[in-house]
């Protein structure tokens, strides 16, 4: 009787052949995430077009006035409310705090939640054991807009020179399309998605006084495309602008415990950004 061999991988080939796996696995991954990353990229960008057109709608509406940004959570900003991670604060789920006239300006303008929030922003709150995408991941420049209060008045740019700074009246605000002068309409950036975890009312600071090595972040931007964030400006365009710098660019915890006003002297990622929301007067 004749006896038959049967052949089997040994314990180090199938190693092998896992190892050889991986490694292509780890190889081909980040080519397939491309054309993901793209897509957000292309869709983050329409949002914040249809953002600025209905921003330039509401100035065409009102005597060439911006919508109001105050540095807060109050009804009657271009948004209304703060964004952060506790179930009980219905501005995280509830898209009434960016579509309801009677609080938050810039509504009748806006007639789809979608376009203020990232697509590749995963930000969640958990209500009564159901995770509820959070609406909001854009803020404002907080050198942009108006008071809520008429007159028709300027923002007064709280963080443009640092907090209560004596400082603080050298650097431009605008409360009209006219006062877009310098910087110029395409190099002024009106709203941005900020880092899931300094989001939170709907004005982002950009500290421009202190610079080099005095330099701060205040608020952070998000880097949701690959290390890069999206921008709209005041002529209507928008782009996404990738960063340099890892200190702009902290892990997110999805926790709302990110520290603000953080010293980053040299970075480079900040002087872009102070150069395009504000200039001495």
């Amino acid at each position: 009787m004749q006896k038959t061999t049967q052949l089997a991988f040994t314990l180090i080939e199938l190693l092998v052949v896992v190892a050889i796996i991986a490694v292509l696995a780890a190889l081909l991954l980040p080519a397939l995430n491309r054309p993901k990353i793209r897509a957000q990229g292309l869709y983050c960008l329409n949002n914040t077009r249809q953002l600025m057109v209905a921003w330039l709608l509401y100035a065409g509406d009102n005597a060439d006035v911006l919508p109001p940004n105050e540095d807060n959570c109050n009804p009657g900003n271009w948004i209304s409310g703060c964004v952060d991670f506790d179930p009980g604060n219905t501005a995280n789920y509830d898209p009434q705090s960016l579509l309801d006239p009677a609080v938050a300006k810039l509504a009748p303008y806006t007639r789809a939640a979608g376009i203020y929030k990232c697509p590749a922003d995963r930000s969640f709150v958990v209500v009564s054991n159901q995770m509820l995408p959070r609406v909001r991941s854009v803020s404002m420049s907080q050198s942009v807009g108006t008071r809520v209060a008429p007159p028709a008045r300027a923002v007064i740019g709280p963080w443009l020179a640092g907090p209560e700074d004596s400082n603080q009246h050298l650097w431009r605000t605008y409360g009209r399309l006219a006062d877009i002068t310098r910087p110029t309409p395409d190099s002024l950036w009106v709203t941005v998605d900020e880092h899931p975890d300094s989001l939170n009312d709907g004005a982002f600071a950009v500290e421009c006084g202190l610079r080099g090595s005095a330099g701060k972040l205040v608020d952070f931007p998000a880097s949701f495309h690959a290390d890069a964030c999206g921008f709209a400006f005041a002529d209507g365009h928008s782009e996404i602008h990738k960063w340099k710098d890892a200190r702009t660019m902290p892990p997110v915890t999805y926790s709302g415990t990110l520290k603000h006003n953080v010293p980053s002297p040299g970075n480079p990622d900040l002087a872009w950004l102070q150069a395009r929301t504000s200039a001495l007067k």
